[in-house]
């Protein structure tokens, strides 16, 4: 007998955070990497795009202000929200969802806290339409929710 958990379905439409949810914690399960962040992309019909994209040299401080060739002085939460942009106009998708992955309890730690208030923030000032964020830990996946980030700093 296979077992339902290891069974994605492609063609689902994903759209509750419930639903989304399950779709995750089917594909990604559970953390393995110390750090990690995952840039998925759901099409206008809110199914998964074939776009999965994992992350694991950013900063530990998304406020961090740098200098880049074409953004100017800007922070990498900033940069990092024009750039699932422009993902977004070459690929066709409609929207982001990022999974922030750490090994361990379901927990927040303050590195998820601050890069979800940072990206939550970059990405509606970009114009950048951010579905949801969630965090990959030992045992599966959990949403993270505005009342999880929203008065950190």
């Amino acid at each position: 007998m296979t077992s339902s958990r290891t069974r994605l379905d492609r063609d689902r439409c994903l759209t509750t955070d419930t639903d989304l949810a399950d779709q995750l914690d089917r594909l990604l399960e559970r953390a393995y990497n110390p750090r990690q962040l995952w840039l998925l992309f759901l099409e206008a019909d809110d199914r998964l795009s074939d776009v999965i994209m994992p992350c694991d040299d950013y900063p530990s401080d998304p406020d961090e202000l740098f200098t880049d060739p074409e953004a100017g002085l800007t922070d990498f939460a900033h940069l990092l929200a024009d750039r699932l942009g422009r993902i977004l106009e070459l690929t066709g998708a409609a929207r982001v969802v990022l999974v922030w992955e750490r090994p361990g309890a379901a927990t927040l730690g303050d590195d998820e806290l601050n890069w979800a208030r940072a990206m939550a923030d970059a990405c509606r000032e970009e114009g950048v339409p951010l579905r949801a964020q969630f965090r990959l830990h030992d045992d599966g996946i959990r949403i993270l929710t505005l009342d999880d980030y929203a008065g950190v700093r």
